[in-house]
């Protein structure tokens, strides 16, 4: 489902002025946005909501922001963590890295920077969309082979490699008969519909022969035919 709500960001940081800053900007660019003096005053607020990513100071008063790190990774595996600090040495952002930080930036960098990298960061973790099931019937047009999603393959005629790319191409959604007879040449009339459909059996078969497989290649019959994995 495609997201609807902003992402919400905490800023942990004890610099109230570019706490302040940072939540007015990220609140500017559409983000949810709460700031946090220290850990321990982010705690109570921790029970009850869940941020997409936390800006993270480890200059912070009490426990500091490098103890922080882990203790937010083993809690949220999957809430983006960026630490902003004016500790800019090397050893420092390899130190946050490892603690498990997915970026480190300096306390100079600009406020569009800064939500340049926070933007970059939820990107790369949301979940990758589920893999269609069709993408497991990959095609080789050279060779003219459809192969199953174990890698068998089989090798069909000109026409019906034309049928079944046509209908792989429409990711799932019917193809009409009359634009499959027209890709082999074909007036859609009653006698060619009956003939396509024969065709269609005939490739299903063919690869069931072939490779054992059940071919997804569904008849609509107000429509045509889908590459689906529905039920016929």
């Amino acid at each position: 489902m495609p997201r609807t709500a902003p992402h919400l960001v905490f800023v942990i940081d004890d610099d109230a002025r570019l706490r302040d800053d940072l939540v007015d900007y990220l609140l500017s660019e559409g983000y949810e946005a709460m700031g946090f003096a220290s850990y321990e005053q982010f705690l109570p607020v921790s029970h009850r909501l869940q941020p997409d990513l936390i800006l993270l100071d480890l200059g912070l008063p009490g426990l500091d922001g490098m103890d922080v790190c882990p203790l937010l990774r083993q809690r949220w595996p999957q809430v983006g963590l960026v630490m902003l600090t004016s500790r800019s040495g090397v050893e420092q952002q390899q130190a946050g890295l490892q603690a498990g930080a997915d970026a480190y930036l300096s306390k100079t960098a600009t406020l569009a920077l800064v939500e340049a990298t926070v933007s970059s960061v939820l990107r790369r973790l949301q979940p990758a969309p589920p893999a269609s099931p069709l993408a497991a019937w990959p095609i080789n047009e050279a060779l003219l082979q459809l192969s199953t999603p174990q890698g068998q393959a089989t090798v069909l005629t000109f026409n019906e490699f034309r049928l079944v790319q046509a209908v792989l191409q429409a990711q799932g959604q019917s193809v009409p008969r009359e634009t499959l007879l027209a890709l082999t040449g074909k007036p859609d009339n009653p006698t060619n519909r009956r003939n396509l459909d024969a065709v269609i059996s005939r490739i299903r078969a063919k690869v069931r022969a072939s490779t054992g497989a059940d071919l997804p290649l569904r008849a609509s019959y107000a429509n045509g035919y889908a590459f689906t994995t529905d039920p016929a």
